[in-house]
């Protein structure tokens, strides 16, 4: 752990932004800390607490869409009897009790997790993260971000991601035991365009959209001491194929 020397818990985004921005400062961001305290830089020298920003824990529902500000803990998601049951059945998979009344949507984000199938739900829900930056506010959807983190968020601050919330939706997964993280996991929405929309964990370094038709030819997972590279490849193509079945006769 590197030795701070400041701990700061601005009340405003603004505040946040400019304690972000000063010249020969390192300084980190901090929401629920399960991620940043796991992954501190060493060179950080303050940080940066956003949980006294009120209106990042804001949940709003405007028609189809679903809004949650990057201070929404996941136990919130898991509480929420109005989100769509696959969201709040991925954020508990996200680990335990202890960890979900502390972990929040923000920080998930910025950890891209590639066994998160939180984050493999929010893509085929078309998530889009907004970012408050020093030159302003950008949108970025999901897939885009998790692509660069640290070029999407830009020195910014998550404010809120966006999605809809809508279609009907199925998920599987393969994993040593019911409750450890998925080896290879496989998400997938029909949207009201009656478009598929599939995400997959554990074939890639984050979370990703793949082609539903070509899977195996979109990717090109690493292998660790879970499974190889072709085990994941071939359980990947065959969650899909259930995932996919699974739309088809609801």
């Amino acid at each position: 752990m590197p030795q701070l020397k400041a701990y700061h818990r601005p009340p405003s985004v603004a505040e946040a932004l400019h304690l972000l921005a000063r010249p020969d400062t390192n300084t980190a961001i901090v929401g629920g800390g399960t991620y940043i305290v796991a992954h501190m830089p060493e060179l950080v020298d303050e940080v940066v607490d956003l949980q006294d920003i009120a209106g990042l824990r804001q949940v709003i529902f405007t028609g189809s869409r679903l809004t949650l500000g990057s201070m929404v803990r996941l136990q919130t998601l898991v509480d929420d009897d109005h989100s769509p049951d696959l969201l709040r059945e991925t954020a508990r998979r996200e680990g335990p009790n202890t960890v979900r009344h502390t972990a929040t949507v923000g920080g998930t984000i910025i950890g891209a997790d590639k066994e998160s199938e939180l984050l493999a739900a929010l893509l085929v829900y078309e998530a889009v993260v907004q970012v408050q930056s020093g030159s302003g506010v950008s949108n970025v959807p999901l897939d885009t971000f998790l692509r660069d983190v640290p070029a999407a968020l830009s020195g910014g601050i998550i404010l809120s991601v966006n999605l809809t919330a809508t279609g009907q939706t199925a998920s599987d997964r393969v994993a040593r035991t019911p409750a450890d993280k998925p080896i290879v996991a496989a998400v997938a929405r029909l949207g009201d365009d009656s478009q598929i929309r599939l995400a997959l964990c554990g074939v890639a370094d984050t979370p990703v959209l793949v082609d539903s038709d070509n899977v195996k030819a979109a990717i090109n997972p690493p292998g660790d001491f879970r499974g190889s590279s072709e085990y994941r490849r071939q359980m990947a193509a065959t969650l899909a194929k259930r995932v996919i079945s699974q739309l088809s006769d609801q």
